[in-house]
């Protein structure tokens, strides 16, 4: 971890925290580690997990979490109620890819960091990244989080739905329907998820379509 934050330290966009707490059975100890990283495109990224250590090497005791949103300012976010403020963060379920699994544990989190920080880029092979890239802070007030199976909306009752815009509730509505019909279908996991990863595509660049034509009408 001195090797990580050594590291993180020299760098004005990523900073990295940790803490050490015995485990809720008081067996071992848990650090748990939280990294937030500002990316290129004016989003904040915070990712924080639990890890200890067994057989000489880090294990994942509690589960990567990691959520997004669009940097607004601190003088805009000092004017926020603290439930506003949390309303703009949206959960990513987003991974360290197959293939780097097999690196370091301190590699992993740099690879993540690398990967957030130059987001738009890394959304080029990730259309859950570029869909939730396509959104803005208006947009993520209602949206609680991507996954591969598309966004998802905040709210569950009748007076939530009523204030969630018809683009998003349209949007989320799809997905679902989408993730309905394809359950019974005799894809592959792998092919239910590259069909989805594709039309997240081509919502975000419809998105991001309609978005400019607001701006230039």
């Amino acid at each position: 971890m001195r090797w990580l934050e050594s590291i993180c330290k020299n760098q004005d966009w990523v900073k990295i925290h940790s803490s050490e707490h015995p485990d809720v059975e008081g067996k071992r100890a848990v650090i748990v580690i939280e990294m937030t990283i500002h990316s290129l495109s004016q989003r904040i990224y915070e990712l924080t997990m639990g890890i200890s250590i067994e057989k000489n090497r880090f294990v994942i005791v509690v589960e990567p979490t990691l959520r997004g949103k669009v940097n607004v300012g601190e003088s805009y976010e000092q004017e926020l109620s603290w439930h506003d403020h949390e309303r703009l963060w949206c959960t990513l379920c987003l991974d360290v890819s197959y293939e780097h699994r097999k690196l370091p544990f301190c590699d992993q989190l740099v690879s993540m960091a690398l990967g957030l920080r130059d987001d738009v880029s890394t959304a080029r092979r990730l259309p859950m990244l570029d869909l939730f890239l396509a959104h803005d802070q208006t947009d993520h007030v209602w949206i609680e989080g991507y996954d591969l199976n598309g966004p998802e909306r905040r709210g569950r009752g009748i007076d939530d739905e009523k204030l969630i815009p018809m683009d998003i509730r349209m949007l989320c509505h799809k997905f679902a329907c989408m993730i309905e019909e394809l359950q019974y279908s005799a894809f592959e996991d792998y092919d239910r998820y590259d069909i989805i990863g594709e039309e997240m595509r081509n919502e975000a660049v419809k998105i991001r379509r309609n978005k400019l034509s607001r701006l230039e009408s």
